[in-house]
């Protein structure tokens, strides 16, 4: 019997396998893939991390600039987490896909699709962004045209020349409908519903996770009245392009909605060119028409919704009453409900100080935590 196992081989996971046996825990690793980072490596080739590599560096190896890139890129991440792995010697199996997690007695039980494999301690590090999430909107299945979720997006190319509607102007919509531009899209308009907040990676030199920090500090109020005069420093008045102030403030909306703002890398000047179209959300679909909130209709080639994901933990956990009504886990790093001792959650939460950070420091309250164990 493992003395822990941990749930996932990506950052996460892998930051905490490792911190726990830099504190004598053996650990580990059931992964679903057949490779570390798996969902790292389905992503689109232009993506690009919002933190610059020493502040997403995990426990143990830091995430240099001359091999890894300032803010690294897709693969260079992906790099850097196949060298996290073998330079701590994770103990890692793949293709085991973890389905159901038990309590018996003190023991944990993991079922997954090749047995029961049991340990006193389980970190789930299954990923925030784990399940599309596709919204199931009327009429959908008769649309014309290409409709994909933006986990299915790669490249611009598929889409030169042709009208595209982006579905959502958060982090990974706003991002695409700009590659779209640059790419050669005939046209690209951005479905929104709630507008996001923006930041930009540096201001003035600086990352803007740096000044992230000490705003984490402050009171949620404060936190989002500071971060929106950032943002009109920044970027101006939006409204007349479609982007008023969002209704809650960045800190508020990442702390109880885990919704982060938007890394603008050209959206916005794309959009005050008028290179992007913002139009209203969509309600439906209707043969060759998207129908929008406001009564009007558009007719894309293809559609990409950037809807967001699941989290995917209900049908893991779910019956443990570990989770929260929007299915994220009620304790993250060394926080374990009373129901369920030795069960941890790592890369759940994040602040704008960025998400990378903060397992960093969970990996190493969990490692603590089991070693009093």
């Amino acid at each position: 019997m493992a003395k822990a196992i941990v749930c996932g081989a990506g950052a996460a996971g892998l930051a905490a396998a490792a911190t726990l046996r830099s504190a004598g825990v053996e650990a580990m690793v059931l992964e679903r893939s057949d490779q570390v980072a798996a969902s790292w490596r389905t992503r689109y080739a232009a993506l690009r991390l919002n933190t610059p590599g020493w502040m997403s560096t995990q426990p143990g190896y830091r995430a240099t600039r001359r091999r890894y890139g300032e803010y690294p890129s897709r693969d260079q991440w992906i790099r850097y987490l196949e060298d996290y792995a073998d330079h701590h010697r994770v103990d890692v199996r793949f293709g085991s896909e973890v389905q159901r997690i038990e309590r018996e007695g003190e023991t944990w039980q993991v079922h997954t699709d090749g047995g029961v494999v049991e340990a006193p301690v389980v970190v789930m590090a299954t990923g925030f962004d784990h399940e599309p999430n596709l919204p199931d909107w009327p009429g959908r299945e008769s649309f014309r045209g290409d409709l994909v979720h933006a986990s299915a997006y790669r490249d611009p190319e598929p889409y030169r020349g042709r009208d595209v509607l982006v579905v959502g102007p958060g982090v990974s919509g706003s991002e695409i409908a700009h590659h779209l531009v640059e790419g050669g899209a005939g046209r690209v308009r951005v479905a929104c519903r709630t507008p996001p907040h923006f930041y930009r990676r540096k201001a003035l030199g600086i990352p803007a996770q740096v000044p992230g920090v000490l705003v984490t500090r402050l009171p949620l109020r404060i936190a989002d009245e500071v971060a929106w005069v950032g943002e009109r420093l920044l970027f101006g008045n939006l409204s007349r392009y479609g982007l008023p102030r969002p209704p809650v403030g960045a800190a508020t909306q990442l702390s109880e909605k885990q919704q982060a703002p938007a890394c603008d890398d050209g959206f916005l000047a794309a959009v005050k060119a008028g290179r992007i179209e913002i139009v209203a959300a969509v309600e439906a679909f209707a043969d060759a028409d998207v129908v929008l909130a406001d009564g009007s209709r558009v007719t894309p080639d293809a559609v990409i919704a950037a809807t967001g994901y699941r989290r995917g933990l209900e049908p893991l956990v779910g019956h443990l009453g570990v989770l929260d009504d929007r299915g994220l886990p009620h304790g993250n790093g060394a926080d374990q409900h009373p129901a369920a001792p030795g069960l941890f959650f790592i890369g759940y939460r994040g602040d704008l100080s960025g998400q990378l950070r903060l397992m960093r420091f969970d990996a190493r309250a969990i490692a603590r935590a089991v070693s009093r164990r």
